[in-house]
């Protein structure tokens, strides 16, 4: 936390703690996937998840302008999203991004509210994967809620990303099917 603070005080983005994944002006940092350059705009506190979105989007015939990792507990309420506040200023001012898309796992209520209320302020168009988020505010504050990866994609492309392949979601739907309803386990 301290840390964060003394970036965000400093103009700087701090990655992590808990955060691997990064696309800067092309470059990979950590881990991440070879994918196009492009408009799309990414910053995540889910790694995994911001590395699903720039595939779809690259699939998808698009590209990724920066790809942000914030860390996994960036929109954690004593961290408030410090991070990912920072990170939605550059990509706004980033000429390269001309859509952002917002990744988390359930961030605390208090910050995706202050993260919400920042966005009213973007030009840029912003499109946000809250996990469990609440749509209604999200549109509020003028940006596309998706519930999903696919749907981040989509909306994030203009309706060009393709969602899983049929085929195997298919399957994966007659495996489950064999489960008893009350396993929890694989």
């Amino acid at each position: 936390i301290e840390l964060k603070a003394l970036a965000a005080r400093k103009g700087l983005l701090l990655m992590g703690p808990d955060c691997g994944t990064a696309i800067l002006d092309g470059v990979p940092l950590g881990f991440a996937n070879a994918v196009r350059r492009g408009s799309v705009g990414l910053i995540g506190a889910s790694g995994t998840g911001m590395q699903q979105v720039s595939c779809l989007v690259d699939r998808a015939g698009a590209g990724i302008s920066q790809a942000i990792g914030v860390g996994g507990r960036d929109l954690d309420e004593r961290v408030g999203g410090v991070m990912m506040l920072a990170a939605l200023a550059r990509l706004e001012a980033d000429p390269a991004t001309k859509v952002i898309v917002l990744i988390s796992k359930p961030p605390a209520a208090s910050v995706a509210a202050r993260v919400l209320d920042a966005i009213r302020s973007i030009r840029t168009p912003v499109v946000v994967n809250f996990l469990g988020g609440d749509p209604a505010a999200v549109r509020a504050a003028g940006a596309t809620p998706a519930a999903t990866f696919e749907e981040a994609a989509r909306a994030a492309t203009g309706g060009r990303a393709a969602g899983l392949d049929a085929a195997l979601v298919e399957a994966a739907r007659a495996e489950a099917k064999r489960l008893a309803p009350t396993q929890d386990a694989v």
